[in-house]
């Protein structure tokens, strides 16, 4: 063990809605830096959130159309409804209802309730109804993901629905993260470091909580590297399982704990049902996984305790 590493103290937090600042101290030199880069790194691509993922709009068949009555056009209504800050209370999906008549600007409190989300800025504008006899009906898709999710890929999600308009996702809630390192004195030595963590979020996600996800997964990929030193032996080609988890591969990919329901989805359409059935097919072209999906089912299967090569 580092010397000192069980001293470490959080001396000081400033927290609000949407801000928060975490000082940690003493650190050995240099162990600041270490920590505040991957600290850093990890809030910025893979705290967990939700966010749009295709919009369904009453008369609308792709984002050029027209839409009379309304003072926006279908990329404007997009873009609004894009910047809604949502949270999934319960599973990885959920819809959004909107059906309003009449005059006057739309906003997200026009939204039909539901217990399963909640909605953090009832004040956003959606659009503005133009006359009295003016109507809009839609359907906002949401998910929980992590990081960003181009509209093709939600696309090929989707299944290429003729009626449903796939969007960017933006999943993160975490908008900026930085940190500092200051010097320390413990009693005769200065060379110890102060970390300060500052972090800029949306309402949907508390600044501690995003900073304890992110010291879990950093926790949880340094327990893997351990744990592959200690139990496994080096392979570049061939895929082994521990004698401990050999019925693994027969589990669905939906009982798996880590493999998000999107590409459990994906991997359904393709065929593919089992771990066993992904062991084998994992090197295939498999359309709208890509290697944003098969890096995140690897990390899934790898914290089950399976030993995948990196690639």
């Amino acid at each position: 063990m580092v010397e000192g590493l069980e001293g470490i103290r959080l001396t000081s937090t400033e927290e609000t809605a949407e801000y928060g600042k975490f000082i940690f101290e003493p650190l050995q030199h240099g162990y600041g830096t270490t920590m505040g880069n991957a600290l850093r790194r990890v809030l910025l691509s893979s705290i967990q959130g939700s966010a749009p993922v295709a919009i369904k709009i009453n008369g609308a068949l792709h984002e050029f159309t027209s839409l009379p009555g309304i003072k926006e056009d279908l990329q404007e209504l997009i873009f609004n409804i894009r910047n809604l800050q949502v949270s999934i209370v319960e599973g990885n999906e959920a819809t959004l209802v909107l059906k309003h008549k009449g005059k006057g600007i739309v906003t997200a409190q026009n939204f039909e309730k539901n217990s399963l989300v909640k909605l953090y800025n009832p004040d956003l504008r959606i659009a503005e109804l133009s006359g009295d006899d003016s109507s809009i009906e839609l359907e906002v898709m949401l998910r929980t993901g992590v990081g960003y999710v181009s509209s093709e890929e939600n696309y090929e999600l989707l299944g290429g629905t003729v009626d449903t308009i796939a969007v960017d996702s933006i999943y993160s809630p975490v908008r900026t993260a930085n940190f500092s390192i200051e010097p320390v004195r413990i009693k005769q030595k200065a060379d110890y470091e102060r970390l300060v963590i500052e972090i800029a979020h949306f309402p949907t996600v508390s600044a501690r909580a995003a900073l304890k996800e992110a010291l879990g997964i950093i926790e949880g990929h340094a327990r893997q590297l351990l744990r592959c030193l200690e139990t496994a032996k080096a392979s570049s080609a061939v895929l082994e399982t521990p004698e401990s988890t050999q019925d693994l591969g027969s589990k669905s990919m939906e009982s798996v704990s880590g493999v998000r329901a999107r590409w459990v989805e994906v991997l359904r359409k393709a065929g593919i049902e089992t771990v066993s059935d992904y062991l084998n097919h994992r090197a295939d072209t498999i359309s709208g996984f890509g290697d944003a999906g098969r890096k995140s089912v690897d990390d899934a299967l790898r914290d089950a305790g399976m030993i995948i090569p990196e690639e």
